[in-house]
């Protein structure tokens, strides 16, 4: 069966037809299949597979990305390398940087800063149990935060075990004066 027999089947029927009747015995009639006859032919359907109409939440799906590529464009390359690191970008380069950001389930810049705010509001047990409760993505998150935001130094190599991370964490982390400008254009730059 030929793909134009699936889209077309009335005009390959016609053919074969027509080469019977070239080929074939002038007195003699094509065999017919009654049950041919007695359906309508099937409406014809384009190829490409595509609507020619594209619906307007696929005309605005496609402005927010090109939306996001301008604003990634337009954002210097520090800020830009931190967010390809927090999201998780190939590169920083715009189209890793835009396709990281837009399928992301969420901003890892939320959590960050929601965990730094958990941090700086506790008391310093409350801190260190908030940090010893957190994973190692979430711990690496807001360690990148604070190193990048704020003029506070933090160990190069954080400790693996949580506890022993916590304890190193704990004063540096809360003593973080963070650039709130860099943060609102950061957080602005990781937003859908």
């Amino acid at each position: 069966m030929s793909e134009n027999t699936l889209t077309y089947p009335e005009a390959e029927l016609a053919a074969e037809l027509d080469d019977a009747e070239t080929t074939g015995d002038g007195d003699q009639e094509p065999a017919k299949n009654s049950a041919e006859d007695s359906t309508p032919a099937p409406a014809k359907r384009r190829t490409t597979g595509r609507s020619r109409t594209t619906s307007k939440a696929g005309k605005a799906s496609v402005r927010r990305i090109a939306d996001k590529a301008e604003q990634i464009i337009d954002t210097d390359e520090d800020t830009r390398a931190l967010a390809a690191e927090l999201i998780g970008a190939r590169s920083v380069g715009v189209a890793d940087l835009t396709t990281a950001i837009m399928e992301a389930k969420r901003s890892p810049v939320e959590s960050a800063v929601a965990d730094l705010v958990g941090v700086q509001s506790g008391s310093v047990p409350e801190a260190t149990v908030h940090l010893v409760g957190m994973g190692r993505s979430e711990m690496a998150a807001l360690v990148q935060l604070v190193s990048a935001l704020s003029d506070v130094k933090l160990p190069e190599k954080v400790p693996a075990k949580s506890t022993d991370a916590a304890l190193t964490l704990v004063e540096p982390v809360r003593d973080a004066q963070i650039d709130q400008h860099a943060l609102d254009q950061l957080q602005s730059l990781l937003s859908k």
